[in-house]
């Protein structure tokens, strides 16, 4: 049965990432905000989740964040359009709770918090939340590592690589590499 359910979850994960590919070959920017919001957004919604991904993975001195690769639009378009009828209701739920963690921790909205309050609400909501933060954890990873600044700023990135090496030991500090 574990097996199966491995295998499932192979299955599911190359879905997502065969989407994020097409979705990402049809942008004429090399941005995720050049996709259209889809209907029934809105821009705040949008704003408040390139904040909760850009607070997932930050700008650091070698890669920008996932706010610089527009991975708010991107999270809402994979779950309108790849994921379940029912995971917009879910995405929506989590942003109302983590809005809701941030008054009760800091009586302030999510955007109005510094980076470092925004990473304790997260990390609280993270604590008691499975479904929302999962699914909003998971896009912001696939968005942000399958955009032209995560796969060649923050992995390393050979166009055409050489032959296949299975298994190469990294040094320290370096970075994994893209697929």
């Amino acid at each position: 049965m574990n097996g199966a359910m491995n295998r499932r979850e192979a299955l599911r994960q190359a879905g997502f990432m065969t989407g994020a590919a097409a979705l990402w070959a049809s942008l004429p920017a090399r941005t995720w905000a050049a996709l259209a919001l889809p209907v029934g957004w809105t821009l705040e919604e949008e704003h408040l989740l390139t904040l909760i991904g850009d607070t997932i993975i930050p700008t650091t001195a070698e890669s920008p964040g996932a706010g610089a690769v527009g991975i708010g639009r991107f999270i809402i378009t994979q779950a309108t359009e790849c994921y379940a009828p029912g995971a917009t209701e879910t995405l929506r739920r989590g942003l109302k709770e983590i809005q809701g963690a941030s008054q009760q921790l800091f009586s302030q909205t999510f955007p109005a918090l510094s980076g470092a309050q925004r990473e304790q609400v997260l990390m609280t909501y993270e604590a008691r939340a499975a479904a929302p933060w999962r699914m909003i954890k998971e896009l912001t990873l696939l968005g942000y590592f399958t955009s032209e600044a995560g796969a060649t700023q923050a992995l390393r990135y050979l166009p055409v690589p050489g032959g296949y090496q299975g298994s190469v030991p990294l040094g320290k500090n370096e970075r994994s590499w893209a697929l």
